[in-house]
């Protein structure tokens, strides 16, 4: 008898690719919210359903429901934007949500704020920018992070090119994105079509990927699923040493949870390692454990199974071996505050923000 699935994972399998009934839902006026699947459904498209704790109560005492309002998180690999769409989010702040932006520990934006009927003119702000929010968050390859400064080196550059590439092969492809934010209507595709690498099960939880340059550990690569360790030699990127199973988080009260800090697997030529990336996720796409969600990240399949069990799937899925760990040496972590002069020649300027919030407050 097979074990029973979390609702989550039924809500997913259910969704016709992630479409649940959120048009429905965001037609009608005669509640601030959507229905509770659909709220499981939408962190895939970058948004967190929430309401405003601070009236709350005075809410409930005039037997209003909460006032409802969502989240968007953006993908941004790399968290590199143009000047001109940090002006167009600064505007979309203020014309569709709380008039602040959130900087992210991964490297992109949050809008709160955002009430239901903004939702789809919000989305297709977005849009018009060249965003989008796909995958930001849900059981998904999440934001892809890299070195903070990609005008810092050649190297750095290659690095956050590459950041692009591994987001855009790991993204959802169902058009239910395009469908409901942006109004277009998509030649339905039949079954896996619509979701060649993901299926209807997309993944047992999120996953997260990040790449650094020696000796600057900027973005933690030992807090990831997979951490890319790029290694140079004669200056150039010759492949990278990949490190898998790391991640941070526990369930507070559950000893069968904890942290762990990524374990090295080995080294994959540069001309390999999207593939490689795609291999990897899919070991976890098909052996993650679906049962039970505070044990179905990378790091307990790689616990419960063992890495000679990782590296001998990886080989099957990839095609060939890890190689043997190159040499490499990371002396650094956290920003670079202030100025830094790049390979371009120009001044970079690294800035705290405290809590990583943006407000006008003049």
């Amino acid at each position: 008898m097979s074990e029973k699935l979390p609702e989550a994972e039924v809500i997913k399998r259910e969704s016709n690719y992630l479409r649940g009934t959120i048009l429905e839902g965001l037609a009608d006026r005669t509640t601030g919210a959507l229905s509770e699947d659909d709220t499981k459904l939408t962190k895939f498209h970058g948004s967190y359903q929430q309401d405003d704790r601070e009236v709350r109560d005075e809410r409930r005492r005039q037997k209003l429901e909460p006032l409802y309002q969502f989240m968007v998180r953006l993908r941004l690999p790399g968290g590199v934007l143009t000047a001109d769409q940090w002006l167009g989010l600064d505007r979309i702040a203020d014309e569709c949500a709380n008039s602040t932006l959130r900087l992210t520990t991964r490297q992109t934006f949050q809008f709160h704020g955002v009430f239901k009927e903004q939702m789809q003119p919000f989305m297709q702000k977005i849009h018009a920018l060249g965003l989008d929010s796909r995958g930001a968050c849900g059981d998904v390859n999440r934001n892809v992070i890299s070195n903070v400064n990609p005008h810092q080196s050649q190297l750095h550059g290659e690095i956050h090119e590459l950041s692009l590439t591994i987001s855009e092969r790991l993204r959802w492809r169902s058009a239910a994105y395009a469908e409901i934010w942006l109004g277009e209507e998509c030649v339905e595709k039949l079954g896996e079509e619509e979701e060649p690498f993901y299926g209807q099960k997309y993944l047992p939880r999120k996953f997260k990927i990040a790449l650094a340059v020696p000796p600057e550990n900027d973005c933690d690569v030992f807090a990831n699923d997979i951490g890319l360790i790029a290694i140079v030699e004669d200056g150039q990127i010759r492949g990278f040493n990949v490190v898998v199973g790391g991640g941070m988080g526990l369930t507070y009260g559950d000893p069968a949870t904890y942290p762990r800090l990524a374990t090295m697997a080995g080294y994959v030529p540069k001309e390999q390692i999207v593939d490689a990336c795609e291999s990897i996720c899919a070991i976890q796409r098909d052996f993650g454990d679906r049962t039970n969600r505070a044990h179905a990240r990378f790091k307990y399949t790689i616990d419960d199974h063992g890495m000679d069990w990782f590296r001998e799937r990886f080989e099957e899925y990839h095609g060939q071996a890890f190689e043997k760990p190159r040499s490499f040496s990371l002396s650094r972590n956290g920003d670079r505050f202030g100025w830094v002069e790049g390979e371009d020649g120009n001044q970079h300027l690294t800035l705290l923000i405290p809590t990583g919030r943006v407000a006008d407050t003049e």
